[in-house]
């Protein structure tokens, strides 16, 4: 029987498409995941050696119960520290510390019989951090030696709530932890066991009044409570430990730990005032004398400076903020929310609520709220909200304390401009109707007295000095600390001090002390920290552990120089382990106002953001020249590293081992970088002042995007002059330089995407004239399983459906006629072996692609090698790391 035409045509595309099949591969979705996560182990292993750390790393990557990898058990103690600390310090357990000059010695408890007076010596210790600092400067005045060495004993160090601040007389001062000894140093208050009695329902209450007669001026707006092991709870509704139970928009069980936004009948804005005052320069087409010309980026926004200051803006961020999100010029996503929001003088944070008293809510009816603290996500579950309750009526209305919300840095959306972000709005109802009502995240209260029900929880009562406890256990009723001071160490001024081998616990929460936007970033931020740094150079802090602190752990601020941070653990913080905020002029930064030369290395971080979900490993603002290297970051809502603008550049970025970041948060990266607001130094060469910084490198690193993270490094708004090259970016998609980024260079990456967001090997928006990027000789394989969507952590909780063809063989899209852009020499990996890239609202397969538009040049594509094959590819990396 002959065929056919047709019959033939359609005889060869079915053998055609039988050999395609039988070529394609499917990946073990399971066995390249725990090969990936091994691997993960291996290189942490690589970077640290303690044992404990390790045990942390295994767990998080969940290598038991994923992988069916047992751990090696280490000991528990009582009086848990770091065996950074221990390995360190316990090589000279038998010998007095080496001092230069003076050794100083303090312990917190008297350890001689005799009833002679301290002295300082390791015989007649000091018994405070303050007086060891007093005779400390004595000697420093009085001998032309080596600076003395302050050393502390064994136990907590309490500074009795006064925080202990050095200058430039205590400059070339040393703090040491006494070799192979346990040393902590508290910014809380003991409470004697005595203080407590017992009333109904297992709550003790306590009377303060006492204890705290000396720091009545000084009580923060929110105090908290903390045991040597464990940090207690305000008060609050729904229970949960904010240590562990997730609740950000994509986490599971977030409902039993939040309230949904449909119980809010409605966020009341606050009324119009006077906008803003704003400040604009255009420095494409006005820049003003002797100012360069700027106008590299295709987004024209991003070739401005804008800020706004006064007015409605002072309302919530205060009179001294000067903020990008209250000019009437911002840019990027959703942006024009924020510049409608400053040019109406109207900004959209809310001064109160409504509340549906017939919905689960109907508690609150019978029990106050004021003083209480609601925490609520941003519309867009970037940041988290914060406000005090000054009034409550019996119908459900509560009243904010003037400046709630200022602990993000935008506004919230209103129905009408993010009509999606909330299913109650009217314009989703049946039929639809008009609704302009300001749309929140999920939330809850605490600080309420009547919501005291959980063991572990507690409430202070700031007009009676009343504090009431559940205690958690009644070993915890001879153990409480009460956290007062929000910094524990300020260094002003002063240069050549090294702390070491010191912890550092029990200070009290800043989220609801100032905070402002500190550049174009979205975040908001706290100018403050347990260490706290400031026009200061040349101090280390190494070999040190930051634990429970409910602020940030590290903060330079304003000009500091050579700054090592190293070898220390930040764990179970409230906020950011460091962060660093300069100042400038505006746009102009040549007077270097700014941390330079801040080096982070071999540090771990873990369990950050607990309060303020937009917090980082890593967060830099206004700052320039940093080096973080060979750190492990894991276990955050948000980015492990944010870069909140770009001043002046130069940082590096690498050896880190990234993974569970963003894990309550979307629409971000394990890394991420905005670059909204022009600014002017003279770091590129030294001399000449330009809008062009250093190149920002990223290089080596080896980085999980899973969870809510789309890309490794998410370059968002007008991001640029970044050179990314030699990492491992697994679970992730690939370059991203769109809204206006441009002259970067990404290379020799290895790229390992689930679907996600579709972004996949690049994307890259349009280039104004010059400038453009460079991706080439990476090798990308996309569609290796289901889609794992935001809160999905790893491939068990992968989508049941697979993705689209069409979308497992989309490599990339890019401005296709952009006559400079480079992209050549790249490997492509897909599941039948195909490859095509977006130009606007055309595709093209690899091939008509590298025709018709000269680009990709020497790229290939092929189906999926077999899983080890995969990971010996990305073992190769990682050891030459």
């Amino acid at each position: 029987m002959r065929m056919l035409p047709c019959q033939c045509l359609l005889f060869l595309s079915y053998l055609f498409d039988l050999i395609w099949c039988s070529n394609a591969h499917t990946i073990n979705v399971t066995k390249l995941d725990c090969g990936m996560r091994k691997l993960a182990l291996e290189y942490a292993k690589s970077l640290i050696e303690d044992e404990i750390v390790l045990q942390h790393v295994h767990d998080a990557l969940r290598l038991h119960d994923l992988c069916g990898v047992e751990r090696r058990t280490v000991s528990a103690m009582t009086d848990p520290v770091s065996m950074i600390q221990r390995r360190n310090l316990e090589k000279t357990h038998s010998q007095e510390p080496y001092c230069e000059g003076v050794c100083i010695y303090v312990s917190p408890r008297k350890n001689y019989r005799d009833n002679s007076a301290p002295n300082g010596s390791i015989y007649r210790p000091w018994c405070s951090i303050h007086e060891a600092v007093d005779h400390a400067r004595t000697v420093m005045a009085s001998e032309d030696s080596f600076a003395p060495t302050i050393v502390l004993r064994h136990g907590v160090h309490s500074l009795q709530a006064k925080t202990l601040k050095l200058s430039e007389k205590d400059s070339g001062l040393s703090i040491l932890g006494y070799p192979g000894e346990r040393v902590w140093i508290s910014g809380g208050l003991d409470i004697d066991e005595d203080y407590f009695e017992p009333t109904e329902n297992g709550v003790y209450v306590a009377n303060l009044t006492g204890l705290l007669a000396n720091h009545q001026g000084s009580i923060p707006p929110v105090v908290s409570l903390f045991t040597t092991n464990r940090r207690y709870i305000r008060a609050r509704y729904p229970n949960a430990d904010p240590e562990v139970d997730q609740w950000g928009y994509a986490s599971k069980n977030n409902r039993r730990y939040s309230i949904s936004s449909e119980h809010v009948l409605e966020w009341h804005r606050m009324k119009p005032m006077a906008p803003p005052t704003s400040t604009f320069f255009d420095f494409s087409k006005n820049p003003p004398p002797g100012v360069p010309k700027k106008n590299n980026s295709a987004q024209e926004g991003y070739n401005w400076y804008a800020s706004g200051h006064g007015g409605a803006c002072s309302e919530i961020w205060g009179e001294n903020a000067n903020s990008y999100w209250c000019s009437n010029a911002s840019q990027g996503g959703w942006a024009e929310v924020d510049a409608e929001c400053a040019m109406a003088g109207q900004m959209q944070l809310p001064v109160g609520m409504s509340y549906n008293t017939s919905s689960v809510l109907e508690r609150f009816q019978n029990i106050s709220l004021i003083g209480g603290i609601i925490f609520a996500w941003h519309s867009q579950s970037w940041a988290m909200h914060m406000f005090e309750i000054t009034n409550q009526s019996s119908f459900g209305e509560l009243t904010f304390a003037k400046g709630g919300g200022r602990q993000g840095g935008r506004n919230w959306c209103r129905c009408d401009q993010c009509t999606y972000a909330g299913p109650w709005c009217g314009q989703n109802q049946n039929p639809p109707v008009e609704d302009k009502r300001m749309i929140s995240g999920t939330w809850m209260v605490e600080n309420v007295l009547g919501e005291l029900d959980m063991p572990g929880e507690f409430y202070f009562d700031r007009q009676s000095n009343l504090l009431y406890v559940k205690p958690n256990a009644t070993i915890d009723m001879s153990d409480f600390k009460i956290g007062l001071i929000e910094q524990l160490i300020e260094v002003r001024n002063a240069s050549n001090i090294a702390i070491m081998n010191v912890g550092f616990r029990d200070v009290a929460p800043t989220f609801m002390s100032e905070w402002s936007a500190p550049s174009g970033g979205d975040w908001s931020l706290h100018r403050g920290g347990a260490i706290f740094l400031e026009s200061a150079s040349n101090i280390s802090v190494s070999k040190c552990i930051f634990r429970r602190l409910d602020g940030n752990g590290i903060f330079l601020s304003r000009r500091t120089r050579n700054i090592d941070i190293k070898e220390n653990v930040f764990e179970w913080l409230g906020e950011n382990g460091i962060a660093t905020w300069g100042d400038t002029d505006n746009y102009d930064a040549t007077a270097e106002n700014f941390p330079m030369y801040t080096t982070i290395q071999k540090n771990v971080f873990r369990e950050l953001g607990i309060y303020q979900k937009q917090s980082s490993a890593v967060g830099q603002s206004k700052a320039a020249l940093s080096t973080i290297r060979d750190n492990i970051m894991f276990n955050m809502p948000r980015a492990a590293i944010n870069f909140n603008d770009m001043v002046g550049g130069g940082d590096t970025v690498e050896g880190n081992l990234i993974f569970n970041s963003c894990r309550e948060s979307g629409d971000h990266g394990p890394i991420n970088s905005w670059d909204r607001q022009a600014y002017l130094t003279t770091l590129r060469d030294g001399v000449t002042k330009s809008f062009d910084p250093i190149p920002r490198t990223i290089h080596h690193n080896f980085i999980f995007a899973n969870y809510g993270a789309s890309q490794a490094v998410d370059n968002d708004d007008g991001s640029s002059w970044f050179h990314i090259y030699k990492n491992v970016f697994y679970s992730a998609e690939g370059f991203k330089m769109d809204y206006g980024g441009h002259d970067s260079i990404y290379e020799d990456n290895l790229i390992m995407a689930y679907p996600y967001d579709g972004q996949q090997c690049y994307s890259m928006g349009g280039f104004s004239d010059g400038p453009s990027d460079v991706f080439r000789r990476n090798r990308c394989l996309i569609g290796l399983g289901n889609a794992m969507d935001s809160g999905c952590g790893d491939p068990s909780c992968a989508s049941s459906a697979p993705d689209s063809e069409d979308s497992l063989a989309h490599i990339g899209s890019c401005p296709c006629e952009d006559q400079n852009l480079e992209i050549h020499s790249n490997e492509y990996y897909t599941q039948k072996g195909d490859a095509v890239v977006y130009c606007g609202n055309d595709d093209y397969s690899l091939e008509e692609f590298q025709e018709k538009f000269g680009l990709e040049v020497g790229s290939t594509k092929g189906t999926f090698p077999d899983e080890d094959t995969i990971v010996t590819w990305a073992k190769e990396m990682v050891i030459e790391m």
